[in-house]
């Protein structure tokens, strides 16, 4: 919706429109990321908890719910003579990640405990089952709401009025100050290939650290590009759309492209990369990894580790230079094809260019590291197939 949001100023033809035509777009698409984007901590408090019960295999919704509640206490209600109480926006976006997911971890663990433990009213059997559960999830739940309550209580006590702006302020911005730096993101991306390398899926090792912060990243760009700033202006280049669309998805598809149909001399190499070369536009890497194969494989390991820094690196450059714009913080599916991903992630045909050239970089740096696995994986058929004509 961001991007159908900033159509003209996307594609340049904003100063030929009436400003009522803009002031209808804006007015118009705004309430779709308030609605969505802009209270991600509610989602997140509510979803963390819930796949968390169910692994505890408890009671799912009971447990979102709680610490749902949980999180919404700590938010400092505002007040106002016209319209009465409200939630600050802010607090349920990027502001109440952090808090988000640490509330639903700490009261689903109580939940769950106190629940596994049988501390629960017990009705006879006599009362119907769906009155029954209620009653059996009022000490589990109560138990984290009075503690929430308590630490809400406490704050009101002291400077930060309320729990997520302590959080927000004493770790998560220094967090997000460091994750914003060109050095803790290629640090990310080198261990995210090693784990490859080894055969541990590194995306979701590596993302299960950085990804909140990267999130938050990623809405406050969302934010300031929906409130009118200009692509080139916006407040951090990396962001969960950054590590997406220029650093993992562009790894595959020249190297496949160009060993399919030119340089691969072997039957192996040859079959291998016209197999891994519709999954790569897909952004799917398993057939890559597992099947040239990359785990373990001494010939590979530098241009793995090399080529994707490299991209990071003249992606971050590219960006900070002006001569693409900064990612909007529009969330792009994983799986979206390469070019219109970078379109997308960017607002601008220059995220698809910068895309292409992330592609030929990587190419590059891997074909002699390719071509002499070819070139072994050719001399073990010939091997063979001299063998089988004697036989």
């Amino acid at each position: 919706m961001v991007i159908l949001q900033n159509l003209p100023q996307t594609f340049g033809f904003a100063g030929f429109l009436p400003k009522g035509v803009l002031d209808f777009l804006n007015n118009f698409f705004a309430p779709v990321g308030n609605a969505t984007m802009n209270i991600s901590a509610m989602f997140i408090a509510f979803g963390v908890a819930y796949q968390l019960a169910g692994k505890y295999k408890q009671p799912k919704v009971f447990a979102g719910a709680v610490s749902l509640s949980c999180f919404l206490m700590l938010t400092l209600v505002g007040t106002d003579k016209t319209q009465g109480a409200f939630f600050p926006i802010q607090q349920l976006g990027a502001q109440g990640m952090f808090v988000a997911i640490i509330t639903a971890l700490v009261s689903c663990e109580i939940y769950c405990r106190i629940s596994r433990a049988n501390i629960t009213i017990k009705l006879p059997d006599s009362v119907p089952p769906m009155i029954g559960q209620s009653f059996v999830a009022i000490i589990p739940g109560a138990a984290p709401l009075f503690l929430f309550n308590c630490i809400r209580y406490i704050f009101t006590y002291t400077s930060y009025k309320d729990a997520i702006d302590f959080v927000y302020k004493v770790l998560q911005q220094p967090l997000m100050g460091l994750g914003d730096t060109l050095p803790a993101v290629l640090i990310a991306v080198f261990f995210m290939q090693l784990f490859w390398w080894f055969g541990i899926h590194g995306t979701l090792l590596v993302d299960s650290i950085i990804q909140p912060i990267m999130d938050s990243l990623a809405l406050q760009n969302y934010n300031a590009y929906r409130n009118g700033i200009d692509a080139g202006h916006l407040p951090h280049i990396i962001n969960t759309t950054f590590m997406g669309v220029f650093v993992m998805q562009v790894l595959q598809l020249g190297i496949a492209l160009v060993f399919a149909f030119w340089l691969a001399k072997s039957a192996r190499m040859k079959t291998t990369m016209k197999t891994v070369l519709v999954p790569s536009i897909f952004n799917v890497s398993e057939p890559m990894t597992y099947g040239l194969p990359v785990v373990l494989n001494p010939l590979i390991f530098i241009p793995w580790i090399l080529a994707p820094m490299a991209s990071t690196l003249i992606s971050y450059v590219a960006i900070a230079i002006g001569l693409v714009p900064r990612p909007i913080g529009a969330t792009v599916v994983w799986s979206m094809p390469i070019f219109i991903s970078g379109w997308l992630g960017t607002g601008s045909i220059a995220g698809a260019i910068l895309q292409l050239v992330d592609v030929v970089v990587m190419t590059v740096i891997f074909i002699p590291f390719l071509m002499v696995l070819d070139k072994s994986y050719l001399k073990d058929e010939q091997a063979q197939m001299a063998k089988e004509t004697a036989e």
